[in-house]
């Protein structure tokens, strides 16, 4: 029995991401979050017929900590892409994991 979750579930990666976890055995809960569209997003994922059962949050109500209580493994692919000539935004990033991970 393993929750796991997927902060930035909605991008361009957390959504094949999410897919790859729906489909493990392993997985029986799967939280989406991110800022807009984890519902919709965990709403296509519930057709697929395995036992995992998914919910999608966003940040109103206490989303991120509904979303990571009782965590097993938590997943991060949330950022921003990089621009043509511009370096790896690591600034971002970082900032994206400290606001989620820490109170």
């Amino acid at each position: 029995m393993v929750h796991a979750v997927v902060l930035g579930a909605a991008g361009g990666i957390g959504q094949p991401v999410s897919l790859l976890l729906k489909n493990n055995p392993l997985v029986t809960t799967l939280s989406l979050f991110d800022i807009v569209n984890t519902p919709g997003v965990a709403a296509d994922l519930s057709h697929i017929s395995t036992p995992a059962k998914v919910t999608g949050y966003l940040p109103p109500n206490d989303g991120l900590k509904k979303a990571l209580t009782g965590a097993d493994i938590v997943v991060i692919p949330a950022g921003v892409p990089r621009k043509p000539g511009v370096g790896f935004p690591i600034s971002t990033s970082v900032s994206i994991i400290t606001d989620s991970c820490l109170p």
